[in-house]
């Protein structure tokens, strides 16, 4: 299937779609929603329980973003290591750890083709030990190349914020790559590129799932008139 943004959408793609829908992962609300950056919107994205409650559901989308991974992984790359943007990427960023070694999605390194891995970031410093770190474990560059997960990207605050904290643990946060699972195209990709982040990989732009839950009859056209016109004019109406 096609999508507005010209991106086609493979039937595992719809699948997943559908059950963002399903999970109420990708839920409309008939009052808008404020979200933290202060944009207002009758759609909201959610993947906290909404997520882990279901095992399938949580690997395949692991199996997407490790994909993703692998196909966005160069040549002169280490090891990929995901670190989850707390708290909606920790359980993402596990999941495709978890699906590339089971399934055998391998990414082809200048170390040979090998499986992702993943580290925990920390929504709180630890208060307590030695290794006082925003991520369970010292980087290890030689070993690595770091990823940036997370669920969505609004404006992109989230991100700066991330990176500033693994900046501040020594992580090379400056040179990660960054996957963002949708889009929900508020100028938060835009501002990540305008702010230095050097490779950001996105699944799925909010538009073009709105449009595919609209032909498979799971939601109404009007929602995607709605949205649509949230997106081009800021005004929610």
């Amino acid at each position: 299937m096609q999508v507005p943004s010209g991106q086609i959408f493979t039937q595992e793609d719809v699948e997943l779609v559908r059950l963002l829908h399903i999970y109420k992962v990708v839920d409309w609300h008939e009052e808008p929603v404020t979200f933290q950056s202060g944009i207002c919107s009758h759609l909201y994205t959610s993947f906290r329980d909404e997520l882990t409650d279901y095992p399938s559901f949580e690997w395949l989308l692991g199996r997407k973003i490790a994909n993703m991974v692998v196909a966005n992984t160069l040549p002169e790359d280490n090891q990929p290591c995901l670190i989850g943007i707390p708290a909606g990427g920790t359980a993402l960023a596990q999941a495709a750890a978890m699906v590339s070694v089971h399934e055998k999605i391998l990414a082809a390194t200048k170390k040979g083709d090998i499986p992702i891995c993943h580290r925990v970031m920390r929504e709180q410093t630890k208060a307590h030990g030695v290794h006082r770190s925003w991520v369970n474990g010292d980087p290890d560059v030689t070993r690595h190349t770091y990823w940036f997960v997370d669920n969505v990207v609004t404006d992109g605050k989230s991100k700066l914020d991330a990176r500033d904290r693994l900046h501040e643990s020594e992580y090379p946060a400056y040179s990660m790559p960054s996957l963002i699972v949708v889009d929900l195209q508020r100028g938060g990709v835009q501002n990540m590129k305008m702010r230095g982040f050097p490779r950001i990989v996105v699944g799925y732009q909010i538009l073009d799932i709105c449009f595919v839950l609209t032909k498979l009859g799971l939601w109404p056209a009007e929602r995607f008139v709605a949205l649509d016109y949230e997106i081009s004019t800021g005004v929610t109406i």
